[in-house]
């Protein structure tokens, strides 16, 4: 995304395969294409395409086989001006004046188009490039307004013909007069374009007045909207880049980075996942929604980010939309952001396509499915949604019978009632399921002979079979009652060797390893297939070989890749653990593939320590190095579950601590609390809680500079309750830091801490692990008498409260919330405010009963001893003031 975008937007007709097939028929290089009903002098409509070229507009029939006879090409040069229909957004008329020597007759042309804003902006834009480079002449399109329902019967009948939406309005106090590249949304009344362009920026001068939680909310003057709409891109294209972009996550943390580079300092409210609310146009596309909010001392910057994918009418495309609300931050407080976020919500549910009731190119569309040119998701949205499926599904039927009918002849799959689904009625058993991929490569054979690049093609052709294949096992056909983890689950109940070494030979075909040569050779179709456990011999090989990586992620979660490794020699190439490391590092490796070996060596380094043999020992180092050089990446999501694993590892066991410290971990974890982004801020944070158990640890976090950015952390969040897991581990980080006496001091001299624990400690609910950490850390900075006296009087009252409604299920908290009423009484003010009723929640909980300590009670007999001393101090007190 980009504000200073100015290229046309690349919509749906100009989708590269479509376009090459009627650049076939036109005999010449196009731009783009629509589909439109279309009225040649008034005669009778027909529906045709239009095709864009740079010197001529040319008209082919609906079934894109030929030009449309007598009618083929219009040079723009005998286009005299536009007409556009001022009563809708659909139709314009073309004024001709054929020039001398034109082969065109008539002298206009009626069009239907549910593009019109753009498919004229392209006219208009070739109509003027000609007229410099024919005539010598720099002139401007010539574009007029009138009512043609009241003035051409063609346009008075085709509008009858057409059923438009119920028109939905705007919310009181909102407009809907605003667009930008293809979307309305609506804007508060005030809002005005900052410069008069269509340049997307809106902005309010005078400010208003909201209710929030019944109390009226003031919005200072100077808000600006800030729409973006990123051009489209073929799913396709987007899935191949390994930058992490086919995530919207990783797009919104690029985006949220790009707002805030020039910020000095500034934290994050909000980010998480976003659903849209509204549907104003009846759009079938898919949208999927991403937000944040930053505060900054200048402003603050409400934003969504939405993806939308599947769009009509060709749905082979996405397109990322951004809506940035921009306030003031002077005299902000919570509730105005709360304001301020809903109006950013507002706006970006409201946003929908100018294009209404756009059809679906079913035959453009069937021959994407039939050519195999979507990805997994787009299989299973086009035969969700509209019910269309390739024409080779009934090949992969005959595949996954065949599997269906081997494994159950050696009663390896559970259910057995399968095979007897009526979708398999009429599907043959073809024995070997490695022989039914013949059958489409095959018939493709005869398009293939007079292509110039055949071989590229054809072997392009077999990985879209095998990978189409692979996702028809993966429940694509049978949904949970069938997928690709249930077959390698069933592999290991076959007894039978052949049976074995068929099954082996599918999943080779599936995850089909083909070398990155642009398709210059296939190895399945050259009979040199390679294995898994062939390409795990060379190290560099993933940079070397592609493969499909939803069925390796199977094959690794599944424990088959590590079964097989296994049965080697040793010294035969990569051994398991190096496979991961390889898999994790290497560039090439999608994003997805990457982010689910994390997770599975988050499982393998978790558990008890029961495990920690010499083999332990190996795999972790094998591991760490992979592990650490994913956390010094950019991509935010393997960082998180890379600290993710070292948690893990480093939980209960020492000797991992000191390898991690030993490879920099500690630096790499303070410097990713300055990334911003939550979910690697909480890993990273119970990271160090693991690490700050030692001096030696807590002494190379304060030297890293930990202490700054721990207390920018609380002080940016402390009145945020949505991050109440952050405040609980940044409070545990400071009490572990305040364990030696410098640190102490360090904190509660040079920062806000205390005032701020307080304030959260008000907020939060008793009996929690936020309240637990919190009365942990307060307890470790009350180990200096001069926060005792501030924390005493404040939090007393409430804590004697909190104590009558202890119990076992959280000891943890009751602990640490006897601990530091313990620390507070050596004062004798503190003492003294605890005396009265002191005994009456002691009694409230449980602990005491008639005075004495309760038998019988697992949190009395936890915690008397500490109770007992804490009543003795507060009996010594009272004996101080002569109360007895």
């Amino acid at each position: 995304l980009g504000a200073a975008q100015v290229k046309l937007v690349k919509f749906m007709s100009s989708d590269p395969v479509i376009l090459d097939v009627l650049a076939s028929i036109c005999k010449d290089a196009l731009q783009m294409f629509e589909r439109i009903v279309i009225v040649f002098d008034d005669k009778e409509e027909r529906r045709a395409n239009i095709c864009i070229s740079k010197h001529f507009i040319y008209f082919v029939n609906r079934e894109m086989s030929k030009l449309i006879e007598g009618r083929e090409r219009i040079s723009y040069l005998d286009i005299t001006r536009a007409v556009v229909d001022s009563s809708t957004n659909r139709y314009f008329l073309l004024e001709l004046r054929p020039s001398q020597g034109s082969s065109w007759s008539g002298t206009r042309i009626l069009v239907q188009s549910t593009h019109r804003e753009l498919l004229l902006q392209k006219i208009a834009l070739c109509w003027q490039a000609e007229v410099m480079y024919r005539l010598f002449d720099v002139r401007k399109f010539e574009m007029v307004k009138a009512a043609l329902g009241e003035q051409l019967a063609a346009v008075k009948n085709m509008m009858a013909k057409q059923n438009d939406l119920i028109k939905i309005e705007p919310f009181r106090g909102y407009e809907d007069s605003f667009s930008y590249r293809g979307y309305s949304f609506w804007l508060r009344k005030g809002f005005a374009s900052v410069s008069g362009l269509k340049d997307g920026v809106f902005q309010n001068d005078q400010g208003w007045e909201v209710t929030y939680k019944a109390q009226p909310v003031s919005v200072p003057p100077g808000v600006r909207v800030m729409v973006q709409v990123d051009n489209e891109q073929l799913i396709m294209d987007l899935e191949k880049s390994r930058d992490g972009m086919e995530d919207l996550r990783t797009v919104a943390m690029e985006y949220q980075r790009s707002l805030t580079e020039n910020l000095d300092q500034f934290y994050v409210v909000v980010s998480g996942q976003y659903l849209k609310k509204m549907n104003r146009t009846d759009d079938i596309a898919s949208w999927d929604g991403w937000e944040f909010f930053v505060r900054s001392k200048e402003y603050a910057f409400a934003c969504v980010l939405f993806r939308r994918q599947y769009i009509p009418p060709l749905f082979s495309t996405c397109q990322d939309i951004a809506v940035v609300v921009r306030c003031p931050a002077q005299s902000m407080t919570n509730d105005s952001c709360e304001v301020i976020l809903d109006e950013c919500h507002i706006i970006a549910d409201s946003i929908a396509s100018v294009y209404e009731n756009v059809g679906i190119y079913k035959r453009p569309l069937q021959a994407r499915l039939n050519t195999l040119h979507l990805t997994e998701d787009g299989y299973r949205w086009a035969e969700g949604q509209l019910g269309m499926v390739p024409v080779h599904r009934r090949a992969a039927l005959k595949f996954l019978k065949s599997l269906v009918k081997m494994l159950l002849g050696e009663s390896a799959l559970w259910d057995e009632s399968i095979e007897h689904d009526e979708i398999f009625k009429d599907v043959p058993d073809m024995g070997d399921p490695c022989s039914v991929p013949q059958e489409p490569i095959s018939e493709a054979e005869s398009l293939l002979q007079t292509s110039r690049d055949r071989n590229e093609r054809r072997n392009a052709w077999a990985a879209r079979i095998a990978r189409y294949f692979a996702y028809c096992v993966d429940g694509g056909i049978m949904g949970e009652r069938f997928t690709f983890p249930l077959l390698i689950q069933a592999l290991g109940r076959v007894s039978s060797a052949d049976v074995d070494r068929q099954m082996k030979e599918v999943i080779d075909f599936v995850l089909h390893v083909n070398k990155r040569d642009g398709w210059k050779s296939n190895l399945f179709l050259e009979e040199k297939p390679v294995s898994l456990i062939a390409m795990t011999k060379e190290s560099e090989a993933f940079a070397e070989y592609s493969f499909n990586d939803i069925i390796m992620r199977h094959l690794v979660s599944e424990g088959y890749v590590e079964s097989e490794l296994k049965k080697r020699p040793p010294g035969a190439g990569l051994d398991y653990a190096d496979l991961l490391a390889q898999l994790l590092t290497d560039e090439s490796v999608g994003l997805g593939l990457r982010t689910m070996v994390c997770r599975h060596v988050l499982d393998m380094l978790g558990g008890t320590n029961d495990r920690e043999d010499t083999k332990f020992e190996k795999t972790v180092k094998q591991l760490v190095p992979a592990l650490v050089k994913v956390m010094v990446g950019s991509n935010h999501i393997l960082m998180s579950y890379a600290t993710a694993s070292l948690v893990n590892l480093s939980c209960g066991r020492q000797n991992m601590k000191q390898l991690l410290v030993s490879h920099g971990v500690i630096s790499m974890c303070v410097k990713q609390l300055k990334t911003k982004h939550d979910e690697l801020t909480l890993y990273t944070l119970f990271l160090l809680v693991n690490l700050t158990k030692t001096p030696h640890h807590r002494y190379i976090v304060v030297r890293e500079g930990g202490v700054p950015l721990l207390v920018d952390i609380l002080t940016s969040s402390y009145q945020n309750l949505r991050k109440q897991r952050i405040l609980a581990e940044v409070a545990s980080v400071l009490g572990q830091l305040c364990n030696d006496p410098e640190t102490r001091s360090l904190i509660t001299e040079s920062f806000p801490v205390v005032p701020c624990l307080l304030w959260v400690n008000d907020a939060a609910q008793p009996n929690t692990k936020l309240k637990s950490k919190l009365l942990f850390a307060l307890r470790q900075l009350c180990l200096l008498g001069q926060n005792k006296l501030k924390v005493g009087p404040h939090i007393i009252p409430v804590m004697l409260e909190e104590l009558a409604l202890a119990n076992w299920a959280n000891e943890e908290c009751a602990t640490n919330l006897v601990l530091l009423l313990v620390s507070l009484a050596s004062v004798n003010t503190n003492a003294l405010l605890m005396a009265d009723q002191i005994k009456a929640s002691l009694e409230t909980c449980g602990i005491l009963k008639d005075g004495l300590p309760a038998k019988n009670n697992k949190l009395a007999n936890h915690l008397w001893p500490k109770v007992e001393a804490l009543l003795i101090r507060i009996g010594d007190a009272r004996a101080a003031q002569g109360d007895f």
